[in-house]
């Protein structure tokens, strides 16, 4: 966890758009910058480093660097970016020369629900909002100096190919700007086998059908949220992939048999939760 003490001085952030073939900079950064790629790719030449960054890749510049951008020659990029001072209690962060210049994420990580959510905070731009920006910011910079990203499990080495397609179309489907629940059909499609094979694998492999595994990892997706992080339930429910905030709170209280703010509660404390009968199965198999 960041230090309580730390605080940010910000200077501007928001989404922006470049056109294929573009460039940015030369320039010489007066704060730090973190730029988050979401689409298309970027090359950025940061004092004399050369870096690639596809979607996924999260990006920090310095005061005092020279850098440039050069945008996808083939698409339009969109990235997300936020600039910010460190006013107070810095010295309890690493010496910022010690820094990672990029992060490439995992494909279920912690910190783009963290970015996704500080920009939502900025629009908002309200007192409360912008206060809580500051508890934000402190988990995103210290998850992306430490690295420790992960928001759960993000590999299953036992899993059968056509079972990691489904659940890779199932984290699609989750973090759509509209989140949506693939039917067994959806997942059928995307794995590539026929609903009954699909249904076959799932069951051999959890012990449970399709569409109750997919609930199952965007709950298990929140839990880890909900522990790792200080995002409000309504934000945690976005990332994991729920619209609607009291349908997830109804659901994962099902599930775990107390409802999301407990459950934080249990975390935090150091006390044992509850696991989903996904990440059970998991374990018991070896997964």
């Amino acid at each position: 966890m960041p230090d309580p003490g730390l605080r940010f001085g910000f200077s501007g952030s928001g989404l922006a758009t470049y056109p294929a073939g573009t460039t940015f900079g030369p320039r010489l950064n007066g704060n730090y910058e973190l730029v988050w790629i979401i689409s298309g790719e970027t090359v950025w030449e940061a004092d004399g480093v050369r870096v690639q960054a596809p979607p996924g890749t999260v990006l920090l510049a310095r005061p005092g660097m020279r850098d440039r951008f050069v945008w996808d020659p083939q698409r339009p990029t969109r990235h997300g970016y936020v600039h910010f001072e460190v006013l107070a209690g810095g010295a309890s962060l690493p010496p910022p020369a010690t820094w990672p210049l990029a992060r490439t994420l995992p494909e279920d990580d912690l910190l783009r629900p963290l970015l996704r959510h500080l920009g939502w905070l900025f629009r908002r731009g309200d007192e409360s909002a912008l206060a809580q920006a500051q508890r934000v910011l402190g988990l995103a910079l210290a998850a992306f100096i430490s690295g420790l990203t992960d928001a759960a499990e993000t590999a299953d080495p036992d899993a059968h190919p056509a079972v990691a397609r489904a659940l890779e179309l199932a984290r699609d489907c989750a973090e759509a700007e509209q989140p949506v629940s693939p039917t067994l059909g959806d997942l059928a499609r995307a794995a590539g086998v026929s609903k009954v094979h699909l249904t076959r694998l799932f069951h051999d492999r959890f012990g449970m059908p399709p569409v109750e595994a997919v609930r199952l990892a965007r709950l298990d997706r929140a839990a880890a949220l909900l522990a790792g992080t200080m995002l409000p339930v309504q934000a945690v429910a976005r990332a994991a992939g729920f619209a609607d905030p009291f349908h997830f709170s109804r659901i994962f209280r099902v599930t775990y048999g107390c409802p999301p703010s407990v459950y934080r509660q249990k975390a935090v404390a150091g006390e044992r939760v509850p696991m989903t009968p996904l990440v059970r199965s998991r374990r018991l198999a070896g997964g």
